[in-house]
């Protein structure tokens, strides 16, 4: 079960959030959680993605607009980068891990990956057609609002905000309410779980328009919360299982929360 690390976070599920407790997700831990996985095979994977297929790349491609400059904000090793260049996309990326950004320009100097923090952009207002973001603004404690202010910043009027952050949805809510999660964590704040109406509200009152909210990964939400799933998929599963989850409980629930949203025109 090495691979399910995560099972080893401490969850609990406290004033309409859940909360995972495990490293402090600082500069040091992104870099040693990336310098395994970054090597060139990792970005030809990204390159040859069939992103109309996939969960999250279709939903990019259908709300990107082709024209103008595309920032990942928070991009880790640069995969999503990678992918969408790949398909005609002026995407860059920032990341505040100083280590991972030259462990990645060193294995694949062509990448326009660079330091950067999403708290505080080196970029004119109005910039960017597109701000995507992806698992990164859970990560703070005090709450995502000054993320997704800087977002609104550097978006250009009528461009686009795609954004995950993990889901506090049915099947999570059920088990908090079972007592299936620890009430005292004794590990550093890792990461927030957000349900839909509130992670929705916040990108309003940080001024965008919603278009709309869908539910991704139901595969890795039954993993990580049901252990007999667990078990079946540790000794049978494979890119057929996971697919035949997805066609079959897909938007229902799932382990992320995507929100497309639209910075107002005027």
């Amino acid at each position: 079960m090495a691979k399910f690390y995560w099972l080893a976070h401490e969850r609990q599920v406290a004033n309409g959030r859940m909360r995972w407790h495990a490293e402090e997700a600082d500069e040091a831990f992104w870099a040693d959680y990336w310098e395994s996985k970054v090597n060139a095979a990792y970005y030809r994977q990204a390159e040859a993605l069939d992103l109309a297929a996939d969960e999250l790349g279709g939903p990019l491609l259908a709300e990107m607009p082709r024209d103008g400059r595309h920032l990942e904000a928070g991009c880790g090793a640069g995969y999503w980068v990678a992918a969408l260049r790949r398909a005609g996309l002026a995407v860059e990326g920032i990341e505040y891990s100083r280590e991972l950004v030259a462990l990645v320009n060193r294995v694949y100097p062509g990448l326009p990956v660079g330091y950067g923090d999403a708290l505080a952009i080196d970029c004119p207002d109005n910039t960017y057609a597109s701000y995507l973001s992806f698992g990164v603004v859970e990560h703070r404690e005090a709450g995502p609002q000054p993320f997704l202010a800087e977002a609104l910043r550097v978006l250009r009027p009528g461009g686009k905000l795609i954004i995950t952050v993990p889901h506090l949805g049915r099947l999570r809510r059920l088990r908090g309410q079972l007592g299936r999660y620890g009430a005292a964590p004794t590990k550093p704040f890792f990461q927030y779980g957000f349900g839909a109406a509130e992670f929705t509200a916040l990108v309003r009152a940080a001024g965008f328009v919603v278009d709309y909210s869908r539910p991704l990964y139901i595969h890795r939400l039954l993993l990580e919360e049901v252990g007999p799933y667990r078990w079946l998929y540790d000794r049978r599963g494979g890119p057929r299982w996971r697919d035949r989850v997805r066609r079959l409980g897909g938007g229902r629930d799932g382990h992320m929360l995507l929100i497309v949203a639209e910075k107002p025109a005027a």
